[in-house]
């Protein structure tokens, strides 16, 4: 891929998974083509955001107990993102509480209030988190939070690329489900492969990529069961809960 393509697809991907400016040349390209060719980088991005966290972890070290350092590490990282995957996974945790029926689900999930269990489930999965940064040592830290980083972006590109969107129902996540191409897919296929590897080894990191493909698979399964098809906040939650497991899986070790 040439440098031209490669360069704006990446500058996307880290405008659309985090708040940080990132200049590039402008290239025209409606939002279909730009999502599109932006999730090719979805795993590279993550990865910088994880490392991100690490280095404030590992900087604050030198000044604050281990439980501030994870604190500001994780407030950085949720910061950097805007909360993009912790709304949707509020919104999805607010919808599977309160919803009887798809209809009811979708309903909850689009209400932009917050309620009780979303804000029971936010507490919960930051409080785990928070919980898990301190159990890694130093050698983990970074080489956990990049491959954590990394692979749960790369099963949002799994979801869109092997589940539908709910049929009827508009959104973000309708455009990377709709799309076609499978270039972007094997970009981030690829550079998920490189990240696990390089931080774990080519046997843990196959087992990483393992982890990351049956979290993934299994949430977007259980919502084409439950409501026909995914959404944006399905595959925000489905991202959060990735990356969790990833971090459980690398505390264990």
């Amino acid at each position: 891929m040439k440098t031209k393509r490669i360069v704006p697809g990446f500058q996307d991907a880290m405008a659309f998974l985090t708040v940080v400016p990132f200049p590039c040349p402008i290239v025209e390209a409606n939002a279909s083509q730009r999502l599109c060719r932006s999730m090719a980088w979805f795993p590279a991005a993550g990865g910088l955001i994880g490392a991100a966290g690490a280095a404030v972890i590992s900087l604050s070290g030198a000044h604050w107990s281990i439980a501030v350092s994870a604190a500001l590490g994780l407030a950085a990282m949720v910061v950097l993102t805007g909360g993009l995957h912790l709304d949707g996974w509020a919104d999805t945790v607010d919808g599977l509480a309160g919803g009887r029926d798809p209809a009811e689900t979708l309903r909850i999930m689009r209400d932009g209030r917050i309620g009780t269990m979303a804000a029971a489930g936010v507490m919960l999965l930051l409080g785990l988190k928070w919980a898990l940064f301190q159990s890694l040592t130093t050698q983990q830290l970074l080489r956990a939070l990049v491959t954590a980083g990394a692979l749960s972006r790369w099963g949002l590109v799994l979801c869109a690329r092997w589940f539908p969107y709910v049929p009827g129902q508009q959104g973000l996540g309708r455009l990377a489900t709709d799309s076609k191409s499978l270039i972007p897919w094997w970009i981030a296929t690829l550079t998920a492969i490189l990240v696990a590897a390089a931080c774990w080894g080519p046997i843990h990191g196959a087992v990483a990529l393992a982890l990351a493909a049956a979290t993934s698979a299994g949430i977007s399964r259980f919502f084409l069961r439950r409501l026909g098809g995914i959404t944006g906040d399905t595959m925000g939650a489905a991202g959060e809960m990735t990356e969790l497991v990833l971090l459980l899986w690398a505390a264990a070790l």
